[in-house]
């Protein structure tokens, strides 16, 4: 059987987008709206959410902040595990800049928003100097009815990092097997609710053939 979905995924060489909102909190509320009015899940159903503290990386950035956060997120959610942030090759040799990370369960999320909401404005840092990466899987629904469209063979998903910067990654799979009307009414109702720009350039027809398991992506 073949399955044909009108899908939203960033193109090669792009891989985010920037959420809408002037801090983190009205990026987090915009993200709240899409989620609650067009998804069958809600804010604090996260597929996987993780806090990440980054070490100092060069002279721009200051090493006394970045190991004042580490212990600030330690008196919250206590130690994190600490790893290099990359290895050289071929020696695969440590990287001297490190990354923290903490794991943050739906009970401890709103804890982890007021720390970086409370936070702001965070320094520049080439890296971080902090970040809560959210993913969530969903389905659509419909913003009036709040019914799950039908023929929804794939969850959609949408990967979001909160920090300094804020950006999203998603991947939407729209149950409509052509960008027609159909498709077009249904964009023009969630658009308003979309926590980012939507860009038609990202749309893609994709093509599943379960028989032989391959999947083929066209432009529209």
């Amino acid at each position: 059987m073949v399955t044909k979905n009108v899908i939203y995924t960033l193109r090669k060489g792009v891989t985010t987008q920037k959420l809408k909102g002037k801090n983190i909190n009205q990026s987090f509320e915009n993200l709240s709206s899409f989620l609650n009015n067009c998804t069958n899940t809600t804010p604090d159903k996260t597929f996987s959410s993780g806090l990440t503290a980054y070490s100092a990386y060069n002279n721009d950035d200051d090493p006394a902040i970045a190991k004042k956060i580490v212990l600030n997120i330690e008196k919250l959610f206590g130690k994190g595990t600490t790893e290099p942030i990359s290895y050289a090759y071929p020696s695969w040799k440590a990287s001297s800049q490190t990354k923290t990370e903490w794991n943050i369960d739906a009970e401890n999320l709103k804890k982890a928003l007021d720390y970086l909401i409370n936070g702001q404005p965070w320094p520049k840092y080439t890296f971080g100097p902090v970040e809560l990466l959210l993913s969530y899987d969903f389905k659509f629904i419909d913003p009036s009815t709040k019914e799950i469209l039908p023929n929804q063979q794939n969850d959609s998903t949408i990967t979001v990092w909160l920090s300094r910067s804020r950006t999203c990654s998603p991947t939407f799979y729209f149950p409509f097997q052509e960008a027609n009307n159909y498709f077009d009414e249904y964009v023009d109702k969630i658009e308003a609710y979309l926590p980012f720009k939507f860009e038609r350039k990202h749309l893609r027809i994709v093509t599943e053939n379960k028989d032989k398991g391959t999947f083929i992506f066209r432009k529209l």
